[in-house]
Formats: structure tokens, sequence, C-alpha cells
């Protein structure tokens, strides 16, 4: 699996305050509890003015620093907590915190390089991989492999349109394994039962839940950020607990997704460049 598109960091001792349908889409959601506020603030860290996203939640335990592509950096406390004891700590954190800004001050690769050749650049599921292209099969030599962050295709025909398949046919392979991976992964949070997993290529809709527990997935998410994914994964999870988008559903994807508002957003815009 690609590295993880976001970078944690926590206090390590707790802050002290001063009914199912068949089959459910993702979709808008009502809205939830108000169980936090953000507020945008600004620090002086070295040389350097950092600007961060200060987010009380009655639901943290401790404070919580994260860096995501593209989004800069959070700051998570529970209620009570003081800017002075947040940025005594972010001074502590000077290094990690400017290393990880840094590292992700591009956002991710979120669009398919055109054309399809030797040398694109591939995104998959938050990562990215360099195509190359092989003509020919000989022998019994698979039609696929990846190693060291490069997806080497032999193909018969080097036209559009087998390349663009071939690509589409080991992507969707790949999907059960990623999605495998994250739902397991999500899933060990949760504690909840589901069934099999199956991958779909629906135009836009990006996952879904029978009334049976199993799982479906539109593979096209591995083009999208880790983040995205992670946030399908979890929506579709969610209704394994409650079945509609209630407002006790979005306080569940809100646990583990502060920030599905954002990761929502994402999909409505670039959603329809998710293809080869």
């Amino acid at each position: 699996m690609p590295e993880n598109a976001s970078a944690t960091s926590s206090a390590t001792s707790p802050m002290q305050s001063s009914g199912r349908s068949s089959s459910r889409r993702h979709g808008a959601p009502n809205a939830p509890s108000k169980s936090t506020t953000v507020r945008q603030r600004a620090i002086s860290l070295g040389d350097a003015t950092i600007t961060y996203r200060h987010r009380v939640s009655r639901r943290a335990r401790r404070l919580r620093f994260e860096v995501r592509p593209g989004n800069g950096l959070e700051v998570t406390t529970p209620p009570g907590v003081s800017v002075a004891r947040i940025e005594a700590v972010m001074r502590e954190k000077t290094d990690w915190i400017t290393k990880m800004l840094v590292r992700y001050a591009q956002p991710p690769l979120s669009v398919v390089e055109a054309p399809l050749q030797s040398g694109a650049l591939l995104p998959f599921a938050g990562g990215q991989l360099r195509l190359e292209l092989d003509a020919g099969r000989p022998g019994r030599r698979k039609a696929a492999a990846m190693e060291e962050g490069t997806l080497r295709l032999f193909l018969d025909s080097m036209s559009p349109d087998a390349v663009r398949m071939a690509i589409e046919r080991w992507y969707r392979r790949q999907a059960h394994y990623v999605f495998a991976e994250r739902a397991a992964h999500w899933n060990a949070q949760f504690g909840y039962n589901y069934g099999r997993i199956a991958i779909r290529d629906q135009k836009s809709r990006w996952g879904s839940c029978s009334r049976q527990g199993n799982l479906n997935f539109n593979w096209r998410l591995l083009l999208a950020p880790l983040v995205v994914l992670d946030y399908i994964v979890i929506h579709e999870l969610a209704h394994l607990k409650e079945g509609n988008h209630s407002t006790r559903f979005w306080a569940l994807v809100a646990e583990k997704c502060p920030d599905y508002r954002d990761q929502r957003a994402w999909l409505r815009q670039h959603g329809p460049e998710l293809h080869f």
C-alpha cells in the first residue's frame, strides 16, 4: 500500500480543561450535531508564520496535530485548552510541523496525465505510479507487474484504447485488495460485521451498503487521494450501524473523519475527472 496521505501527532498525555434501506448511496448529509467549532489562527515558528485551523471538539481527549495535502495544519483539542498551551506544544513540535508542511505542501496527484504513455504518472490510492509500456508479451510473461512505484504493462497493441483498457483492468483487480484492507483498517475502530466487498464501475455512485451488510465501492476511487477513499469507506461502514443519513449517522462519520465535508466537496468537484 502507498504511504498514507496525511500525518498526525498527539500530545503524550490527555489535556486538562481551564432502520437500513436496501442500498444506501453516498449523498448530501443532514447537519451533524454542533459538537465542534473551528477557528483560523497563526503562529510564528522559527522564521516562518504558519496558519492553522484550531478545531475544538467535545469528543477530543488530547491535543492532536494533523497535516493533510492541500489542507495545511489542523490542531484538535478538547474544550477549554488555551491558545497559549496549544502554541507552547506547537513550539516543542516545530521540527515535526515544519517537516510535514513541506512534505505535504502540494495537493496530492488526482488527475491522470495525458497521454497514457511510458513515463506518465498515475494516481493510486493516495500515492502515484509511473507507467511503463512494453510491446509484446512473449512466453508466459505476466500482463502487468508493479514494483518500486512503477506499473509495467506488457501489451500486444499500443493503441490508446488498448492501453486504457489494460490499465483499467489492472486497477479493478487491485481495488479488491485496497478496499478490503481499508475496510478492515477502519472497521477495527467501529467493530461492526459486514459481508462481502464488491467493486463497481458506476459513473457517479462511490459506494453503497446493502440490507445484508455487503459493501460496494467504485474502483475509480483509487484515482482519488487516500483521505477521500477512506471517507467513502467510513461512510459505508457507518451505514452498518445507522441505515439513513440522520444526525446520528453523520456523528459516526465525523468521529473517524472530522473533515468529511472537505472530502465530500472534493468528490463533487473532481469526481468527473476520475477516469483514464
